[in-house]
């Protein structure tokens, strides 16, 4: 540890930087992960339509459609014959509830959710297309961005017995959602292009900033790694705070109250990988603490850094070789994006340099380090394993518990019979077992002495005056004696 701090103030204010640009760099890798990865939006929309509330929502919408272009009363009335032609009406209403029943099932089949998909991403790869200012594309789409669910209204129609109906009369423009207006097009061409270059630029920039913070605080580099993992944790949290406060306002804005809970689950599913991106770099912060841990001066990282020091210093080959094999998998987990690829390479190449340096500095201050120190730890660490388990609590309660009502009843057994043995005389046991001899010795029957004196005997050996040798030795003892006696 440095007593004096170089480039403290850029340290700090690269710190700060950092915390802003993680705000930034979420937000437009958001941004462009969803307007410029059709898969992904493809994705994404499924998964808004397999949520209940914005299935309903689809479905009505597609029977209004249907029902608008298709005169479905008039239709009953020449299928239905003779006077049931009158009750064409009553019939087409309850058509009507049989066609929002059946047009939620059918936004259920894999079918129709196919459909939707490819709508999903027709209309997206049209929106990229417009961006990037494909010509060709403009000119066939008059730079409109629409998204077409006619063939979505064409299958529910099938649904409920009216799809040639639905072919014949639901004209090509129904069903279109219009996504950019070709007045909009040069605007939304500026603030698409901003942030796709944006996303690449803020992330790649945020990880240099984090390697330079590093380089320039020699001495201190532990807390500099404190402080940026503080600051990675705090653009994040702002992101996710930033994201459910805008949910709140956008929604109510901008749908009504009988929709509100379709828009909030759109909201909420849109916004998924924003907080997905947001999670991912709060775990990449929680990686720095350890890290900040082994570089920082206390006793516990020091003996780690001794540790590391052999295989570093004595087979640097392997060692190397391993943390390349594992930097080659990083980088092909990245290989079919090539603005992710990007940013593992430079996340690769900062690290290559930190191991690097670390391993200097490790050559440096243990040249002699061997795998002893390894041993002995090992040894204390299973000397003091013991130690604990040898005084560790007694945490079995119902153990505990059942001996000390053994416990209890013993005691009050002993109170209720009288000792025939004073208890200052329970330290000299063969003391007393003489003078208890000599007493029974005394008494006219042989047979009843012998067990009047192995009862005592006994007694002894239930309050743990004798041990199980000691009974068994005395027992011998006396009968061998009383049968003397007796002799």
């Amino acid at each position: 540890m440095a007593t004096e701090r170089p480039h403290k103030g850029w340290v700090r204010f690269l710190t700060v930087l950092v915390g802003f640009l993680t705000v930034l760099a979420i937000l437009s890798t958001w941004v462009d992960r969803q307007i410029f990865d059709t898969p992904q939006w493809g994705e994404t929309s499924l998964e808004m339509l397999q949520n209940p509330e914005i299935q309903g929502q689809v479905a009505t919408y597609a029977v209004d459609e249907l029902y608008a272009r298709v005169d479905v009363e008039a239709e009953l009335k020449a299928i239905l014959p003779g006077d049931l032609s009158d009750l064409s009406g009553i019939a087409a209403g309850g058509l009507r509830q049989v066609a929002d029943r059946g047009a939620e099932q059918a936004l259920g089949n894999q079918r129709v959710q196919n459909l939707w998909r490819q709508a999903n991403e027709t209309a997206q790869s049209n929106l990229v297309a417009i961006i990037e200012d494909d010509s060709t594309v403009v000119s066939s789409t008059d730079g409109r961005v629409r998204l077409e669910l006619r063939p979505l209204i064409i299958e529910i129609a099938d649904q409920v017995g009216l799809g040639q109906q639905a072919r014949d009369n639901v004209p090509t423009a129904v069903g279109e959602i219009e996504i950019v207006d070709s007045e909009e097009l040069s605007t939304v061409q500026t603030v698409a292009q901003i942030i796709h270059g944006t996303a690449l630029i803020t992330a790649l920039l945020l990880l240099v900033l984090i390697g330079l913070a590093v380089y320039l605080s020699k001495g201190y580099r532990w807390m500099t790694l404190l402080w940026i993992a503080a600051a990675l944790i705090i653009g994040a949290v702002i992101v996710l705070i930033v994201r459910s406060v805008a949910g709140g306002i956008i929604v109510p804005e901008l749908a009504t109250v009988d929709i509100q809970p379709a828009a909030e689950a759109a909201y909420s599913i849109a916004t998924d990988l924003l907080r997905s991106i947001a999670i991912t770099v709060i775990w990449a912060a929680l990686v720095l603490i350890p890290l900040a841990w082994l570089v920082s001066p206390s006793g516990a990282a020091e003996k780690t850094r001794k540790f590391l020091a052999v295989p570093f210093g004595r087979y640097p080959a392997a060692t190397f070789g391993l943390l390349g094999l594992v930097a080659f998998i990083f980088l092909l987990m990245g290989a079919g994006d090539q603005r992710e690829f990007l940013i593992r390479l430079t996340i690769v190449i900062l690290v290559a340099l930190g191991t690097w340096a670390f391993s200097r500095t490790l050559a440096a201050a243990y040249p002699d380090a061997d795998f002893a120190g390894v041993a002995e730890f090992g040894q204390k660490a299973k000397s003091k394993a013991r130690d604990a388990w040898s005084g560790r609590p007694d945490l079995l309660a119902g153990h505990r518990e059942k001996r000390e009502a053994s416990n209890a009843a013993a005691a009050a057994e002993t109170a209720s019979v009288p000792d025939p043995i004073p208890a200052a005389a329970q330290s000299a046991p063969t003391e007393v077992l003489v003078a208890s001899e000599q007493a029974v010795e005394q008494q006219p029957d042989p047979e009843t002495a012998r067990l009047d004196l192995l009862d005592r005997l006994a007694s002894m050996r239930e309050r743990g005056v004798l041990d199980e040798e000691e009974y068994a030795a005395e027992k011998a003892r006396v009968n061998a004696r009383l049968k003397d006696a007796g002799g």
